[in-house]
């Protein structure tokens, strides 16, 4: 009989209810299908593009067919042939951002250091204006450069069209509540602001003495926890949320209202964690997916949730670099075709690929982890297990790449691995299946590989004869 292998990350606070863990494999839905509705798909590989000489990568963005990158401690412009220029010293770290202008002006801001290159004059200046009080990131909005004021109620705004110069007036207070302002992100030509525990919408006005004002009706009682967790994709605008009753949940904007879209095992997973403010997101859409993908440097953990999937129980999984633990991207850019990401140890620029089986220099590990199999709880001889893999993908030697089996009776001791054949190059009828796996009342089965081939399970068959007691 079929049963349900396959799913999304929402292993809870028990192992004993909930043990469902997926790593570095992702859920495809496709309802025209009777048997194979659900499959999960390996994440793609990492391949290499350029090498730059900093390291390591902090925030990449593409303007006018160029990726800007700040690595280590230089500014650099990337073109289409991933030739490299340095465009000058400056000082970031995680969470830097990138903005640009209608003027041809790059804005690079991390924390109190701001920096604009002129891509008309090719110079990189400074900000020193005393009305630049420094950022935790940078937007764009109708002509204006758009900043915070660090550990204040206070965010203000460049001249139009000139990130360097500032009138130290062009500022409001967002006092919806007594809280201090973290985050903030341009989304449809509204200034979206995130408190600790409230959010608030500002929009454009005709206004010569402020150009902007607080959109009524608009005020939500979710604020941020992270002030680089904030993102935007899907017509919509993600976050890490904080409000006066708690902390550690993931929302996405419905409009004005804040919708939770973190399912419980990933509540209990954020909220395990000693630090969550430091978490950051970058969004990408590839071959009808949509990534929020989540970072928490601290925790070494990176947790990613797709928007095309409506259920929040199966659009979860975890993303880990093999002997690193979170995923090594740290920033992400669509550029020249390709999705890049940015490394967060090295100097290096990746582009994402599906037909590329490794992550960087080192294999993707990948692994599902099933839902508990109980029958009222009698003792059920697990006779086989197939899994269904596409197979016949080889390996490029000609050997046979495996994947490995393993079961618990309690969802946290698992037994020594079986090894299962996917079948050598051609080998489509190759069967993915192990036998004898004994007698249990509870049983959860987990399959993991790393074999760098097209990697594609689409389900799981068991046969099982239940005791009578």
């Amino acid at each position: 009989m079929q049963f349900n292998f396959l799913g999304g990350q929402h292993k809870g606070f028990s192992a004993k209810q909930n043990a469902q863990e997926t790593v570095n494999m992702f859920v495809e839905v496709d309802m025209t299908e009777s048997d194979n509705k659900i499959t999960l798909y390996r994440v793609d590989g990492k391949r290499l593009e350029v090498t730059l000489p900093d390291a390591p990568i902090y925030a990449m963005a593409e303007f006018r067919n160029d990726v800007y990158v700040a690595a280590g401690s230089g500014f650099y412009r990337v073109t289409a042939g991933f030739g490299v220029t340095y465009l000058g010293a400056v000082t970031v770290t995680v969470g830097a951002s990138i903005s640009f202008n209608n003027a041809g002006q790059v804005c690079l801001v991390s924390n109190n250091n701001g920096y604009v290159y002129d891509t008309i004059s090719g110079s990189l200046t400074t900000m020193t204006d005393p009305a630049f009080y420094g950022s935790v990131r940078v937007d764009y909005l109708s002509g204006y450069g758009v900043f915070i004021k660090p550990n204040s109620q206070q965010f203000y705004i460049s001249n139009l069209n000139n990130f360097l110069v500032f009138n130290g007036l062009d500022f409001a207070s967002d006092e919806a509540d007594p809280d201090n302002l973290v985050s903030f992100i341009v989304d449809h030509i509204e200034l979206i602001l995130f408190g600790e525990k409230t959010t608030t919408v500002w929009f454009v006005t005709d206004d010569s003495t402020f150009p902007l004002a607080r959109r009524e009706g608009a005020t939500m009682e979710v604020g941020c926890s992270a002030a680089h967790s904030v993102a935007k994709m899907d017509n919509t605008v993600f976050f890490l949320g904080k409000s006066s009753y708690g902390e550690g949940l993931v929302y996405k904007l419905n409009q004005y209202t804040p919708q939770i879209i973190s399912n419980r095992g990933i509540e209990f997973l954020i909220n395990s964690f000693d630090r969550i403010d430091d978490a950051f997101a970058y969004t990408y859409q590839k071959n009808g997916h949509s990534f929020y993908v989540l970072t928490f440097p601290d925790a070494n953990k990176t947790l990613v949730y797709d928007a095309s999937i409506p259920d929040p129980d199966m659009a979860w999984h975890v993303r880990e670099t093999y002997e690193l633990g979170r995923d090594r991207a740290s920033c992400h850019a669509f550029a020249f075709g390709k999705h890049l990401v940015g490394d967060c140890i090295t100097g290096n620029i990746y582009s994402l690929d599906e037909n590329y089986h490794y992550d960087g220099d080192q294999p993707i590990a990948w692994s599902r982890t099933s839902p508990h199999i109980i029958s009222d709880f009698k003792r059920l001889r697990h006779i086989e297990v197939v899994l269904n893999f596409e197979t016949g993908v080889g390996l490029e030697d000609g050997s046979d790449p495996l994947c490995y089996l393993t079961y618990s009776s309690d969802g946290q001791e698992f037994i020594t691995p079986r090894e299962i054949s996917m079948g050598v190059i051609g080998q489509r009828r190759n069967r993915c299946q192990t036998a004898r796996l004994g007698n249990s009342r509870d049983r959860v089965y987990r399959v993991f590989g790393s074999a760098p081939v097209k990697t594609v399970l689409t389900g799981g068959y068991i046969d099982v004869k239940a005791g009578n007691t």
